[in-house]
């Protein structure tokens, strides 16, 4: 097993733990246990808990990037059924998880960010790349006709983003879809252009 590879299986394995139990919920040493390695393998790798979460963050990210781009890069179909495509995937993801995990970013964010201010800037670069990667597509669907153009881009692809992060924790709150079925029905009928007469 090669040293990349190992620190990415620790990362996959031991992140994964973290995002569906909370990060104050698991310690190094349940990282170890499902990782199957000794502590100081882990110590070869992180120097600490911190570093591995926030080296747990910018891979997740990376991924997160890697998934927004395979749905919103293509031209067809149309750029708002590409946002609709892409938030459904997440939806039923999470629905087939049993809507008690979420997304590891946003989970962090909530338990970490406002006591932490190094995991809080890792945080925020991450959220931006992917908001940045939707204002791209939402831009197509503006000029399109297709979103409303009362807001920049930039604005409402904040606020379709930062809107799932608040769905996906009233999921975990009532452990079931409806918020997130809400919100999606919502935030797509409100960014929608709306006709003039």
């Amino acid at each position: 097993m090669g040293y990349k590879y190992q620190k990415e299986d620790i990362i996959a394995l031991g992140s994964e733990l973290i995002r569906k139990n909370g990060y104050h919920n698991v310690g190094i040493n349940e990282i170890l246990k499902i990782c199957a390695i000794p502590k100081g393998s882990f110590y070869n790798f992180f120097s600490s808990k911190e570093d591995f979460i926030a080296q747990s963050i910018e891979l997740y990210g990376s991924k997160n990037l890697d998934l927004i781009r395979s749905f919103l890069e293509a031209k067809e179909p149309s750029p708002t059924q590409r946002l609709r495509n892409l938030y459904q995937y997440m939806l039923n993801i999470n629905d087939q998880e049993g809507c008690n995990a979420g997304c590891l970013i946003n989970n962090l964010s909530i338990e970490l960010a406002g006591m932490n201010a190094p995991i809080a800037k890792i945080i925020d670069a991450q959220f931006q790349e992917m908001v940045v990667e939707i204002a791209r597509c939402v831009q197509e669907g503006q000029d399109l006709g297709e979103i409303t153009q009362t807001f920049s881009a930039l604005y409402i692809a904040e606020y379709i983003h930062a809107g799932i992060g608040g769905a996906f924790s009233r999921m975990k709150a009532q452990n079931n879809r409806t918020y997130l079925d809400k919100w999606f029905a919502m935030t797509f009928e409100f960014i929608a252009a709306k006709a003039v007469v």
